[in-house]
């Protein structure tokens, strides 16, 4: 019973932390943005009009498609959702568009996309779950490691002020660390399995991933 208590309690503060930056992020959609804010309007242009073989060729806008297929894909896909909020955003010719609900389905994906990353950071948390804490909240390694996480400052700044998809990408990365780590503590084939794949996953959406991938290489 005790035990069940104490997982409970977890759920909530776990809860709270992440309702709370999520509700932060979201009084942070009118703020400043940066140039990437159009790099990805522009790229959700050309992935919906344009077929496959010309997405990496096609230079009407300076902020040319540069970044690995499976983050092209995921721009298509959002492309066929950004469609319902403002057409117009998905015009190529449209440089530096940004319309009041284009602003809020871009600021919104990338909230939403985050889901990856709370979900991620749980599933870290579960790793030391069995560590050994006092009884203060804040002398759990549970509770520190989901605060420093979840309320990354740099994140924040980085990806709902200047405007990037690094959260879910991030999400990838500690995926494939719980993985690693629930294989010591299991006999299961899915996380000998799911752990480089989520690192292979991650490779193909973002560039600077291969640093990370080199290390389960090595690993």
């Amino acid at each position: 019973r005790q035990r069940a208590m104490a997982a409970a309690a977890a759920r909530r503060w776990f809860c709270s932390l992440a309702l709370g930056v999520s509700f932060l992020k979201c009084l942070l959609i009118p703020t400043y943005h940066s140039t990437d804010f159009e790099v990805h309007r522009n790229w959700l242009a050309i992935t919906h009009n344009l077929p496959l073989s010309q997405w990496y060729y096609e230079a009407t806008s300076e902020w040319t498609l540069d970044y690995p297929p499976f983050f092209a894909w995921f721009e298509y896909v959002l492309s066929h959702i950004a469609k319902y909020f403002d057409p117009q955003m998905l015009v190529i010719q449209n440089l530096n568009y940004s319309s009041h609900a284009t602003i809020f389905f871009q600021r919104f994906s990338v909230i939403f996309t985050d889901i990856l990353f709370i979900y991620a950071v749980r599933e870290c948390c579960r790793c030391v779950n069995g560590k050994r804490a006092g009884k203060d909240i804040m002398e759990k390694p549970t509770f520190i490691l989901a605060a420093l996480l979840l309320w990354n400052f740099g994140l924040l700044i980085v990806d709902h002020i200047h405007f990037q998809y690094n959260g879910f990408l991030f999400g990838l990365m500690l995926l494939s660390i719980a993985r690693l780590c629930q294989v010591s503590l299991s006999i299961l084939f899915l996380p000998v399995v799911s752990s480089p794949l989520f690192s292979v996953f991650g490779l193909n959406l973002k560039g600077p991933e291969a640093f990370f991938s080199a290390l389960f290489s090595v690993h």
